[in-house]
């Protein structure tokens, strides 16, 4: 048999796993990792999910908006020994919650 110009020869692999136990492994990773994706959204980020304490914490003297409320020092109700009044103003306090800092600071 005499060969052609044009013939050609392919070759076609199919890889089939028969271990379903592998495929239940990565379904069951592929899930946590997105639940995991999922907590850290709905939580606002990684450091929403750690204590307070080991989130870095600022002086209520320095300034600065440590918690990242958008109030600092005066203008936050943490560096108040009774914040519902604003009252004992503390500069030593420190700034550790951000949800409770009123839009435009003090009343």
């Amino acid at each position: 048999m005499a060969e052609k110009s044009d013939d050609k020869v392919e070759v076609k692999v199919v890889v089939e796993s028969k271990d379903s136990a592998s495929k239940v492994i990565l379904a069951g990773l592929t899930i946590a990792l997105l639940g995991i994706l999922i907590v850290l959204a709905s939580a606002g980020g990684v450091d929403n999910l750690l204590p307070k304490s080991a989130v870095s914490e600022g002086n209520c003297g320095d300034s600065i908006d440590n918690d990242k409320g958008g109030q600092a020092d005066e203008d936050d109700p943490d560096c108040y020994s009774n914040p519902s009044v604003w009252e004992g103003y503390d500069p030593s306090r420190s700034e550790a919650n951000r949800d409770n800092d009123p839009p435009g600071g003090r009343p």
